[in-house]
């Protein structure tokens, strides 16, 4: 049975260089599929560029210098300087991915989420094919589990930390939440961290950790027992 077109695309939202046997069947099936592979990957150089804006010495900083509010007052008008000077150089993405010099967890998870959570969740919808998520997670050297990869309705890789991730949107009974799994980065387990309109339950896992991350209304907390049973090393041989 051939793939269907919203299946493809979810896949090469994924990862735009996938040479799954399924996708390059599919990509040969159709001009339309070969388009959209095309427009994928052409939409994540872009991205890209966008993120490696090169940065004037010192600016990043020179931001964080100004942009240090008293803990008696608070004075707008510095983070407004910030704001305009990275406007200037073209690019928010300048601190997101060209410093990565997260100063806790907490600050990957709320610059992470603040970039994109928002528009993977707007991206999510249906199921991606566990085959794919298994692919990924496998990359990563990890396992996601039956009952964990069925709820998978959007992945992609992702910075963290301590290196490349993964990135999820699962669906729940309390609305879909988001998982990022950072596979060589450690947590305080079980901490609740907050951030915007969004809270994140973080938990160790065997291998590395991971963040379970919704509106504050929706329990986050709910899926840790799923996430530590799922998300475990890859077994590579007998």
């Amino acid at each position: 049975m051939s793939m269907s077109f919203s299946e493809f695309k979810k896949l090469i939202l994924a990862d735009p260089w996938s040479q799954a046997p399924e996708v390059l069947e599919a990509r040969k099936s159709s001009p339309e599929y070969e388009q959209a592979a095309l427009a994928a990957r052409a939409f994540e150089r872009r991205i890209d560029a966008a993120v490696k804006v090169a940065a004037p010495d010192g600016l990043i900083d020179s931001i964080k210098t100004i942009a240090q509010p008293s803990n008696r007052s608070r004075n707008w008008m510095p983070w407004a300087l910030a704001a305009s000077i990275l406007v200037a150089v073209g690019t928010v993405g300048i601190i997101w991915k060209q410093s990565h010099q997260w100063d806790s967890v907490e600050d990957y998870l709320a610059d992470h989420y603040a970039h994109d959570g928002h528009s993977f969740l707007a991206e999510a919808g249906g199921t991606v094919p566990g085959a794919e998520v298994s692919r990924m997670m496998a990359s990563l050297n990890a396992t996601a589990g039956e009952k964990l990869t069925g709820m998978v309705e959007f992945i992609k890789y992702c910075p963290t930390p301590d290196g490349r991730g993964a990135h999820m949107v699962v669906s729940t009974a309390d609305g879909p939440m988001t998982i990022i799994f950072m596979p060589n980065t450690q947590v305080v387990d079980g901490e609740m961290i907050e951030f915007g309109q969004e809270h994140a339950y973080v938990v160790n896992l065997t291998h590395g950790s991971a963040a379970i991350i919704g509106r504050k209304e929706q329990p986050v907390e709910s899926l840790q027992a799923l996430v530590r049973s799922a998300i475990v090393p890859l077994q590579t041989g007998a």
